[in-house]
């Protein structure tokens, strides 16, 4: 049979004192008239006789407030396979969130309507949200439109009244490919993400305006989509077989990254000597490649750190600086790329 909760009548009655007075007590409260030192420890005493806790949602009713901060991604299957990418995003979330003192709650049920999946971020068990969410998802308006606190994190707003914070993807992308062209690849293959990820269309498009900058011809066939490390890759399994072979890849993931250099090792190319390979975000999984693979860097775990602390800014109704962060990304060159030999 289980054993009755202990409650704060419990522990008023056994102090011999009021409920609003242990209340007071156990949350620091100041009060007109100062409490004593021995009311103070008598009630202390029976908090620790009774083994009495406070009831964690009544207690965030009373404070209108519940410590705690839902992740939303786009996807919740992304929370049951975690690549590097989100390994390290949840590390910078996790070690903010404890610094700052405030639980973290995974969004992973699914609702049927984006009103559904509001209210269930609403009804009071989290006080903000960081949201990973697709330029047009819906869920993002609904949430400013309800003035419900939230950064959106790895992706971008257009509203003004958004906070967001990403990393420039247009500049990594180009940092990618202008390595690659100088090292004197011209047919340079992009794997690309996901068509409404913001970061994915940004990656798309550095790649492609630095290939017209450097007058370099594009074949439609040269832009494969590859949302995820297990995505369909036969289209470049043929490419990798035409007479007019790419010399290059550059995937707009590590994941998609590592998936296409040991799927060219398979197709008996080497890597770097015969195909060069970047990939994105540069996380510790990159040195453990063979070779190790060269990508953009993105400083994940520091932006979700950052972005934690600006929904604890929000939710807190601190000032902030800046509505926006921009993180600048660095190409990390390690063994994947070589020169074209044509180029010496």
């Amino acid at each position: 049979m289980s054993k009755r909760r202990i409650t704060l009548d419990d522990v008023a009655r056994r102090a011999g004192v009021s409920k609003v007075t242990v209340s007071n007590i156990l949350n620091n409260r100041p009060t007109a008239v100062p409490i004593s030192e021995a009311t103070r420890q008598r009630v202390l005493a029976a908090v620790q006789e009774l083994g009495y806790y406070p009831n964690a949602v009544a207690r965030a009713l009373a404070r209108q407030r519940a410590d705690a901060i839902a992740i939303v991604l786009q996807f919740p299957a992304i929370f049951q396979g975690w690549s590097g990418f989100t390994n390290e995003l949840m590390r910078g979330v996790s070690y903010k969130a404890t610094e700052l003192g405030y639980d973290i709650l995974l969004h992973t049920r699914a609702q049927p309507t984006i009103e559904l999946e509001a209210h269930s971020l609403m009804d009071g068990r989290v006080d903000g949200a960081l949201l990973l969410r697709d330029y047009n998802d819906p869920l993002h308006p609904l949430l400013l439109e309800r003035d419900f606190p939230h950064v959106l994190f790895f992706t971008r707003s257009p509203h003004p009244s958004a906070y967001w914070v990403d990393c420039d993807n247009y500049k990594g992308a180009q940092l990618a490919t202008e390595h690659l062209i100088r090292l004197g690849h011209e047919r340079i293959v992009h794997l690309a993400g996901p068509p409404t990820a913001c970061s994915a269309l940004d990656r798309l498009q550095g790649y492609r305006e630095t290939l017209q900058r450097y007058r370099l011809s594009l074949p439609e066939d040269y832009i494969i989509p590859a949302h995820y490390g297990g995505a369909d890759l036969s289209r470049l399994v043929q490419l990798l077989h035409a007479p007019k072979r790419p010399t290059a890849i550059f995937a707009w993931s590590d994941e998609v990254a590592i998936r296409a250099m040991n799927l060219c090792i398979e197709q008996g190319l080497r890597v770097p000597e015969d195909i060069a390979v970047i990939g994105f975000d540069s996380t510790e999984t990159c040195d453990h490649t063979n070779p190790p693979l060269t990508s953009v860097r993105q400083p994940i775990e520091t932006m979700a750190a950052t972005a934690l602390e600006m929904l604890v800014n929000l939710i807190e109704g601190k000032p902030l600086l800046q509505k926006t962060l921009v993180f600048e990304p660095v190409l990390q060159v390690r063994g994947s790329c070589g020169a074209l030999k044509e180029a010496h």
